[in-house]
């Protein structure tokens, strides 16, 4: 073993000049492909939580900013898509109150369909219900996240502006928010005696619409249906924005597309410039090592010797450069991660690809030098001695 790593130095000390500049343009390029691969595959993950925790079937619609406050939707309007759509989907409509009710958290009045709109799973107690709203329980529901933050359990009386409310259900954390429909919110009944935010006008007011596809209907039939709902007189499409797996990936989109460039064309032009000082440091020290090389055939050495011994010089230098880029790359995730958004998950890809890169390209490299080096004859040795 001793002999073997002294033969291999004996090679990166004929150019120690290509070799530096070998192994950081190596190192450079798979430093890139590290976090390349590991923000790629964190962004894949949070897109997958994404559509999971919000849902595929599901989708929702809230008025533009700019839309005419008569536009606005009301619960008759509400109860006019429940009835049309029937069986193909579930239909919920929410108003968020005014932070003057609760200046901690969110807190939005719903109807009884909610629950079934979001497609929540209860880790404690139930969902507000039909008999909730029609007679303004002071009933409240929220995400397990919230409850643990407050120490909330079911059962417990909680403080919402001047009013007590009991808390009769803890859902899921969603983890995929929508408009008017915050994650860390607490669920009310929407009646008159709970809401007090302006008079009758107020109380008919919707927020958002939330549908979500019943069982085994595609989405996209259920939109086409919602859209020609939409059409009915007082139910004006216009200044209505979707909400819709697709468009909440759009961010992750943005985000995978940008990385993909910066860190995938740095990380070409890097394994690229250290790949062709690679090529070029093993055929000089194919040239410069002849007088050794015929030496070697002279004592016995088979040519498959003489070739393994420029492939693992090879890759020796660039595992090296692997794993010096690899850790650099780790540690500055781990840096960055405290200071901007950047996601990042070290999984077996990018534990192993770049690994399995700088191999294909140690391979690549190597052959056509080791190639030349052993079929030289060992009467080079007494040529060159």
């Amino acid at each position: 073993m001793h002999a073997f790593a002294s033969d291999l130095w004996i090679g990166v000390r004929t150019g120690p000049a290509r070799a530096g500049l070998a192994f950081f343009s190596l190192a450079l390029g798979l430093f890139a492909v590290t976090i390349l691969l590991s923000t790629l595959e964190a962004l894949q993950r949070q897109a997958q939580g994404l559509v999971q925790s919000f849902g595929a079937s599901s989708f929702a619609l809230v008025r533009s900013v700019a839309a005419p406050e008569e536009t606005a939707w009301s619960r008759r309007q509400v109860d006019f898509l429940r009835e049309n759509l029937g069986e193909a989907a579930w239909v919920s409509g929410v108003k968020s109150l005014p932070p003057s009710v609760s200046p901690d958290f969110a807190v939005v009045a719903t109807d009884a369909h909610l629950a079934l709109a979001r497609g929540w799973r209860f880790v404690d107690g139930r969902a507000l219900d039909g008999l909730d709203v029609r007679q303004g329980s002071r009933h409240a529901m929220a995400s397990d996240s919230l409850c643990r933050a407050r120490r909330w359990r079911t059962g417990d009386i909680i403080m919402l502006g001047h009013e007590p409310f009991r808390l009769v259900g803890r859902f899921e954390s969603p983890g995929a928010a929508v408009p008017a429909v915050p994650e860390n919110a607490v669920f009310i009944p929407y009646s008159s005696d709970v809401l007090e935010t302006g008079g009758e006008a107020a109380l008919r007011r919707v927020d958002a619409l939330l549908f979500r596809a019943g069982e085994g209907l595609p989405p996209e039939a259920v939109r086409r249906r919602v859209v020609a709902l939409l059409t009915q007189p007082g139910l004006g499409a216009d200044g209505i924005e979707w909400i819709t797996p697709e468009s909440l990936l759009q961010g992750i989109r943005r985000w995978q597309r940008a990385i993909a460039w910066t860190a995938g064309s740095g990380g070409a032009l890097g394994l690229l410039l250290g790949a062709v000082t690679l090529a070029g440091m093993l055929l000089t020290g194919v040239r410069e090592r002849i007088a050794e090389i015929g030496l070697r055939r002279a004592l016995g050495a088979r040519r498959r010797e003489i070739a393994g011994l420029f492939v693992a010089e090879a890759l020796a230098l660039t595992g090296a450069a692997a794993i010096a880029g690899m850790l650099a790359a780790e540690g500055a995730l781990r840096w960055l991660g405290v200071r901007f958004p950047l996601p990042f998950h070290f999984g077996a890809g990018a534990r192993l690809l770049p690994l399995a890169l700088a191999g294909g390209l140690a391979l690549a490299c190597s052959i056509g030098p080791a190639w030349m080096a052993a079929r030289l004859p060992p009467a080079e040795a007494l040529r060159n001695e």
